[in-house]
């Protein structure tokens, strides 16, 4: 097994990478069907942080609990980041996200029968082992497809579909749950689950496949113990856990609580306030789609970028432990222009890395991410819980919380920017 600083080099040298001539109406139609996979994920993904009070009501359901229930689909989510990296560096992105995504729908559709915590959760175990190549599957062949060049354009038209279904997932879906029972939305989810598979089965393309060759021994070299040992994913590993995983753990079920248990709002206002935040996430996106590219022949980094963000939000955090006025809730909205360039900072892992391990990359790298958010999400529930035993209200319990993971976040950005020197003083010497 080679050790993990000789991978690229090793790697590069056995795989030489060809793009392939994708462009004009196959490219956009390639584009728009992967998106309708990763949109209905990203949905599915936050759907829980607008019917919180309602599930938590209906299945009588704690603090933990409820922590459980949405944190399970990142549990599951994370568990087949390995073989799904394997599966888009051997079959392709068509075949494997088409294939999940049925397990997903099949998901949906438990969640919409169970009558019990556990029965639920197994749906939304499915649903998010269903829905875990849906932004790595078209990473994986954007990086094999297209130039370098185009890389951050991609992923912000990606990350832009994905906000717009976290969108769907706030007042929209809370207000059709209202109408018609939570149960039916998952019901459809189903349906559009199974739509959006057969898209990607029979209107995308295997170019990926045609664009690299990967040989059994390479993939043997390149393992998930290997490439998590690298010293690019070690950097990067704590930063993944509490800051990025942190902030989708609170985006996908905490952010509702805390607006309504510490800020006093009612479920509607909640709602809408994260209507806010995703539909301010789109507009970053999409002014990120071409801010990032410009700064980057600026002279600015994609790491650099990134660094900027992993900095930025512990700090927003701990000014929303610390304030809890009337106009406190627009701290959640101050998180949205940097979040596009925290999730920089994967693409420009993958490209520290030769295409033909582009899907072991950045699911490797998703990994840590959605381990760390269901760590975050459950250890978030499990402490409220605590300190309300303890005598603590559920405001002050969430405050205490939220205090901890800004401490660990901060500590992870130390640890993120000591290892960069480091490693910028070895190169230097």
């Amino acid at each position: 097994m080679l050790s993990p600083k000789k991978i690229i080099q090793t790697t590069r040298k056995n795989s030489p990478i060809r793009p392939s001539q994708i462009h004009g109406i196959l490219a956009i139609r390639i584009f728009l069907i992967f998106a309708s996979g990763y949109f209905l994920s990203y949905a599915l993904r936050t759907v829980n942080a607008a019917l919180a009070p309602m599930l938590a009501a209906d299945l009588h359901l704690s603090a933990g609990a409820l922590g459980w229930l949405t944190s399970a689909y990142f549990l599951a989510f994370a568990a087949m980041q390995i073989p799904v990296g394997i599966w888009l560096d051997r079959y392709g992105a068509r075949r494997t996200e088409a294939a999940l995504l049925v397990v997903a729908a099949i998901g949906a559709s438990l969640v919409g029968m169970g009558e019990s915590l556990w029965s639920i959760s197994l749906g939304r175990i499915l649903i998010g082992m269903g829905v875990a190549p849906c932004l790595m599957a078209p990473y994986a062949y954007f990086r094999r497809c297209f130039a370098p060049a185009q890389q951050p354009r991609l992923v912000m038209g990606m990350l832009l579909i994905g906000a717009a279904g976290a969108l769907v997932a706030t007042q929209p879906a809370l207000t059709f749950a209202n109408a018609v029972g939570w149960r039916q939305f998952f019901f459809i989810a189903s349906g559009l689950l199974l739509l959006s598979a057969s898209g990607i089965f029979f209107l995308t393309t295997d170019a990926d496949r045609q664009a690299h060759s990967t040989t059994g021994q390479n993939a043997k070299k390149t393992d998930f113990l290997t490439l998590s040992r690298h010293p690019v994913m070690l950097r990067c590993i704590p930063v993944c856990i509490f800051t990025i995983g942190g902030f989708a753990a609170l985006q996908t079920l905490w952010a509702g609580p805390w607006l309504t248990a510490v800020l006093g709002m009612q479920p509607e206002q909640a709602s809408m306030v994260l209507l806010y935040l995703n539909a301010g996430l789109m507009v970053s996106y999409l002014v990120m789609s071409t801010v990032s590219p410009w700064l980057v022949r600026s002279g600015l980094s994609l790491f650099r970028q990134s660094m900027i963000a992993l900095a930025w939000l512990p700090m927003v955090f701990a000014l929303m432990v610390c304030w809890q006025g009337p106009l406190s809730w627009i701290c959640w909205l101050l998180l949205a222009p940097v979040i596009p360039a925290m999730y920089l900072l994967q693409t420009q892992t993958a490209l520290d890395f030769p295409g033909h391990v582009a899907g072991r990359i950045l699911t490797t790298f998703n990994l840590m991410t959605f381990a760390g958010t269901f760590l975050v999400q459950w250890a978030i529930g499990l402490a409220v819980d605590v300190f309300i035993s303890r005598g603590y209200s559920q405001a002050n319990s969430l405050r205490l919380a939220f205090a901890g993971l800004v401490a660990l976040q901060a500590v992870s950005l130390v640890w993120f920017v000591f290892c960069h020197k480091k490693k910028t003083s070895v190169a230097a010497s």
